[in-house]
């Protein structure tokens, strides 16, 4: 049983615009409907404001724009994905992207993914599975973090 553990990952794919995301099922906190409590004001243009979740101001990117996708929306109502943060940054517990749709939970086995790009600013592979139609992003979570904070817009969740 505990073998099964080593071969095996939990993750979920997730949709933005254009491409989807792979992450593991622990790096994710909650899928909940799409809601800022306050628009940004300043920051750069993938910064999109606060959002309330469980009583706490959690900051929310939309990761396309960073990633430099300027694709027009699509024709489903957003979501907000809840990420667990994984820097370090005092006071940082969560943050938010806006995604595109329900993200499919997919479990991995070993050997599952093959790597079709190398890492970029802000993803660290990019990947094939052999069943999915297109390749899947597996972003770099901590660069992101580091990103929110260096354009000084962690403060307001913490």
């Amino acid at each position: 049983m505990a073998s099964d553990a080593l071969e095996t990952l939990n993750s979920l794919i997730v949709p933005l615009r254009e491409q989807s995301l792979l992450l593991p099922n622990v790096a994710v906190a909650e899928l909940v409907g799409f809601r800022l409590s306050e628009a940004a004001s300043h920051g750069p243009d993938w910064f999109l404001g606060w959002t309330l979740w469980r009583e706490q101001q959690v900051p929310m990117v939309d990761l396309d724009l960073l990633m430099g996708d300027t694709a027009d929306a699509p024709e489903v109502s957003p979501r907000t994905l809840i990420l667990n943060a994984i820097g370090g940054t005092p006071g940082v517990h969560f943050i938010a992207l806006r995604v595109w749709g329900i993200p499919r939970s997919r479990k991995l086995q070993r050997g599952d993914l093959t790597t079709t790009a190398s890492a970029t600013e802000w993803t660290l592979q990019q990947v094939s599975l052999s069943d999915e139609p297109q390749d899947l992003l597996i972003p770099d979570l901590q660069a992101l973090e580091q990103a929110l904070d260096q354009a000084g817009l962690l403060r307001r969740a913490s």
